[in-house]
């Protein structure tokens, strides 16, 4: 049995269970990716994967972008907790530098071309609050006056 793909109530995304992402048959891919495209956010709940797996999947959608000098750290943990367990403060450097990633961004854009996409995985969560959003950018241009899409055409 595949995956099963559960659209958001919202103009984009969907869920996507029934499937083992570190254990990811062809066949499934291929209905992973074409949920990609047709819902372009999907979360896929209960997987715990390893950086290894992780890995494996997000090179599915092609070549991982380098975010550190060090070959090989494909996988960029993006957290507060310091390698001594304890929780970095708001003076320490890298604290300040993921300060940046609080506001609204877009992966990558700052590069000559794009990410294809994110592939974000959580393994320490909050209890309450902590939540990730999306904007349809689809959506957001078709809801444009026909006279300002012009424009900006």
């Amino acid at each position: 049995m595949g995956p099963t793909v559960t659209p958001t109530d919202a103009t984009l995304g969907a869920v996507v269970t029934g499937v083992d992402l570190a254990d990811l048959s062809d066949a499934a891919w291929r209905a992973v990716e074409e949920a990609f495209h047709e819902h372009a956010v999907l979360v896929f709940p209960d997987q715990h994967l390893s950086a290894e797996a992780q890995i494996a999947f997000a090179q599915r959608f092609g070549e991982i972008e380098r975010l550190t000098p060090n070959e090989k750290l494909l996988a960029v943990p993006i957290s507060n907790l310091r390698a001594d367990g304890g929780i970095a403060g708001e003076d320490d450097d890298h604290v300040q530098i993921l300060r940046g990633n609080e506001g609204w961004h877009t992966d990558s854009s700052y590069m000559p071309v794009s990410a294809r996409a994110s592939v974000l995985s959580a393994h320490v969560l909050p209890s309450e609050g902590g939540a990730t959003e999306w904007a349809d950018m689809r959506a957001a241009w078709d809801a444009l006056e026909p006279s300002l899409r012009a424009r900006i055409e």
